[in-house]
């Protein structure tokens, strides 16, 4: 968890006032030492990882300082680390009405907003910052990013366009790019954008993580960890970059082998509740369910809403047979983290299990719009289609990107084949001599 604002310009040394009446000085001094010795008590709770501690200090800095914003904003720190993003933001608020529009102040609110699945609210302070010159250029592209998972494609382009058009050639934001495209549906334009990145720069992570997205989604595992291992150290050993090997060595059907990656993570970073829902993943993949059951509690307690962790509860429910728990853990990671492809891919198949149909399309098209639908899901969704008689363009353009890569399989042609029975056939012209009959004479 990184440490923010424990310097600012509004430090509690200017509760003195230089206007203070003689009489009233000693009393000003002693709440700002109150207020001094809580922080400080509150500060170092912190770093021992005890929020509930540092909590009930801040609190009585808060109430010695009450025009002082530093105690609300290590308050907004300690309800992150007890997994409370509600209280945070509601901390983060108040201490924005002290101070006002603080660019920090905004960032982290839109993180809070992000985490706690509150996209609309982060965007609209991304973009704020944005056209007020104060974010950075990885918060930009950051913002570029959000904004084209959401559907907002054109909002993407324009928020790149602001680094592009002072550095053309910026390999962070030409990543980005490829991502929009991909997003958007140029897969064509965005393949051909991240192979030429990373012929400049073979060492470019971002690239590197989104074209091994790219392959393992496209049904090429190996591939995409063909891509993983060209990530070069430090950033090999990133959360990221693990845990998308972890995805990638499951896949591969080497769940042991993404064990031990998993578990070198946490060794170093205790406090990581990904990474211990990854680990938790793992275990369960393997067939240890009550290891796995215990990471995930662990992990929810760091992180009460965090959305791998609730889906991998999930996961132990359904392997239980419990599919009503489990699809409420799947709903739960959703409301946590509207985005979650993993969830929508789970409930998929819970709803063709249980023949909603319906149910089923929703979910597998939210997967198509992330960009995260597989190969088998877009066929199970041209399948759909073809047994709804819908969209039936869209079906076989995705069941056609199907058979391009396995076309001898029997389900995908059938699949084909019923769909291009629903296209309308052309009406036949009539053949032969046509008499023209004219009007008699």
């Amino acid at each position: 968890m990184p440490r923010y604002f424990l310097i600012r310009p509004w430090t509690l040394a200017l509760l003195l006032p230089l206007a203070c009446k003689e009489p009233e000085v000693a009393a000003v001094q002693n709440r700002a030492q109150q207020a001094q010795a809580a922080l400080a008590e509150g500060r170092a709770y912190l770093e021992k990882n005890e929020p509930g501690q540092a909590l009930s200090a801040l609190r009585r800095a808060a109430n010695a300082a009450p025009e002082s914003a530093e105690p609300l904003l290590l308050m907004a720190r300690a309800h992150r680390l007890a997994g409370n993003e509600g209280a945070a933001i509601l901390a983060l608020k108040q201490a924005k009405s002290l101070v006002g529009d603080d660019p920090s102040i905004q960032r982290e609110l839109a993180d809070l907003y992000l985490q706690d699945g509150h996209t609309a609210d982060a965007l609209s302070a991304l973009v704020g910052l944005r056209d007020s010159g104060a974010l950075p250029d990885a918060d930009v592209l950051r913002l570029a990013r959000i904004q084209a998972r959401e559907g907002q494609i054109d909002a993407a382009f324009k928020t790149l366009e602001g680094i592009l058009r002072d550095s053309p050639d910026d390999p962070e934001a030409k990543s980005t790019e490829a991502e929009v495209l991909l997003l958007k549906g140029d897969e064509l334009l965005a393949a051909n954008l991240m192979d030429r990145l990373l012929q400049q720069d073979p060492a470019l992570t971002s690239a590197r993580l989104l074209r091994a997205k790219y392959f393992l989604n496209s049904g090429f595992p190996e591939m995409a960890e063909a891509d993983l291992g060209a990530v070069q150290a430090p950033e090999s050993a990133r959360s990221d970059v693990v845990s998308l090997r972890a995805r990638v060595l499951m896949v591969l059907g080497r769940p042991a082998e993404a064990e031990v990656a998993l578990k070198k993570l946490v060794e170093a970073e205790p406090q990581n509740a990904d990474a211990l829902a990854w680990l938790a993943e793992a275990a369960l993949v393997q067939g240890r369910r009550a290891d796995a059951q215990g990471l995930v509690d662990r992990a929810l307690q760091l992180r009460p809403r965090l959305a791998r962790a609730l889906y991998v509860r999930g996961r132990v429910q359904e392997d239980q047979g419990d599919r009503r728990g489990a699809e409420e853990s799947y709903r739960f990671a959703l409301s946590a983290e509207p985005r979650f492809a993993p969830a929508y891919s789970r409930m998929a198949q819970m709803h063709l299990k249980a023949d909603r149909k319906t149910d089923a399309q929703v979910a597998l098209e939210r997967l198509l719009t992330l960009g995260d639908a597989s190969l088998d899901e877009k066929a199970q969704l041209a399948s759909l289609y073809a047994a709804q008689q819908t969209k039936v363009p869209q079906g076989l353009k995705l069941i056609e990107e199907a058979l391009k890569r396995s076309p001898e399989n029997e389900e995908y042609l059938r699949t084909q084949k019923a769909l291009q029975a629903l296209v309308p056939k052309p009406k036949k012209r009539p053949t032969g001599p046509v008499i023209i009959r004219g009007r008699g004479r």
